[in-house]
């Protein structure tokens, strides 16, 4: 049996399982008359649509993608809410122990949307579709947080992993890894291939170019045009235990999102364009500045836009770098320590006020560095490289269909 035929299997016992909870939790609630039974009914038909569907392949062809489609928009958030359902429900009503409950379901909720992305996210072929999803699939695996309110959490190192996100941002990585062999594209990197051509002068340079800006974005005064290259203050910097989970969600999550899923499928869209790499990678770059604006509920416009225009050049620095070296952890270093030294010394992940011209002319800067630092990779031996390195990322020279044998 392959690695596919497990998590079919998995797939339909775990949906099983869930259509089981929803009936019992449904006449719970039937029983001392809460008005919420409306809702549970029909979530549990639609679980029960996905066994019928897992365990009776010759279903008519409308059938199949009615379910395709209502299981890729449902399933992932009817999993987040009931995986927190239940889990209230063993703390406060059977009163076992809140630790060990939260520590075993925060282990589960890594692998639990595993089995939905290979059975469910495999299925879906159009580049526009996979990236609609990743987004969406993404926000459902977020609502950890609301599934399982803060006081049934447990112990505050707990509460930090749910409330920031960090939990579900692995969660998320094992998803997206998993639908990515799905559609036969790429792993994240996990063994460096450099090959011919590869420089470590480059890779030293792009290291250092990372490493004095995000020096540079956290700690440069930046008060006026004359000294904002030259006058810093390491003096208030904040370090606590939720920034950090907050910056290694942003890490995670996004880099997975932008960099991996959605630069891994625009590749695949592009790959009979002569300069799908540029296309590729300004696509991905795009689509990771405008997702920025969900911050309007707290942040101003202004200020807002200046983040997704410096999110947007950051974004193609990312991408040449991860097309460079194959290794999606380094990006994700990269991304989480800008973040970690920009939430540490302001004391919050949030921006508050409008955007001034000081605003304005770094994020010039920061323009021109990222946007000259992605051209000059574009060419020389260093695009032989990103190239060799894209063809991998859309499944060429992978091996697929891994077996397990059991005698």
């Amino acid at each position: 049996m392959s690695g596919r035929d497990y998590l079919h299997i998995w797939y339909i016992a775990q949906s099983a399982v869930i259509l089981f909870l929803l009936l019992l939790i449904a006449a719970w609630e039937a029983y001392y008359g809460i008005r919420l039974v409306m809702v549970v009914i029909p979530v549990a038909l639609i679980m029960l649509l996905a066994i019928v569907s897992a365990t009776l392949p010759q279903l008519p062809h409308w059938l199949q993608l009615i379910n395709r489609w209502l299981q890729a928009v449902c399933q992932p958030f009817i999993l987040a809410i009931v995986w927190g359902m239940v889990t209230r429900i063993l703390i406060a009503r059977l009163q076992l122990p809140a630790r060990g409950i939260v520590a075993l379901g925060m282990l589960y909720y890594i692998v639990m949307f595993a089995p939905f992305a290979s059975e469910i996210g495999g299925q879906f072929q159009w580049a526009v579709s996979r990236i609609c999803y990743l987004f969406w699939w993404l926000s459902c695996i977020s609502t950890m947080g609301v599934g399982l309110p803060m006081k049934f959490a447990g112990p505050h190192t707990f509460v930090v992993l749910i409330s920031t996100g960090a939990v579900a941002a692995i969660a998320y990585f094992v998803m997206v890894t998993t639908v990515m062999r799905s559609w036969k594209l790429s792993w994240p990197g996990i063994k460096p291939q450099f090959g011919w051509g590869f420089s470590w002068w480059v890779l030293i340079t792009l290291v250092l170019v990372d490493v004095l800006f995000t020096i540079w974005n956290a700690y440069g005064a930046g008060d006026s045009w004359k000294n904002m290259f030259f006058s810093y203050d390491f003096h208030g910097i904040r370090p606590t235990g939720t920034l950090t989970m907050q910056a290694f969600e942003a890490g995670v999550a996004e880099e997975t999102l932008c960099r991996f899923g959605i630069l891994g499928c625009a590749l695949y869209a592009f790959r009979r364009f002569e300069n799908r790499i540029p296309y590729a990678v300004l696509l991905s770059s795009a689509l990771f500045g405008l997702i920025h604006y969900t911050n309007l509920a707290e942040q101003t416009f202004s200020l807002t836009t200046v983040q997704v225009l410096s999110a947007f050049a950051m974004g193609l620095f990312f991408c040449v770098v991860y097309l460079y070296t194959g290794q999606l952890w380094i990006t994700m270093l990269m991304h989480f320590l800008i973040d970690w030294t920009s939430f540490t010394i302001s004391g919050s992940a949030v921006m508050s006020g409008q955007a001034g011209a000081m605003d304005w002319i770094t994020l010039a800067v920061q323009m021109v560095v990222f946007v000259g630092v992605t051209i000059w990779m574009m060419f020389g031996n260093r695009r032989h490289v990103m190239k060799r390195h894209a063809d991998r990322l859309i499944g060429e020279d992978q091996r697929f269909g891994f077996r397990l044998q059991f005698n």
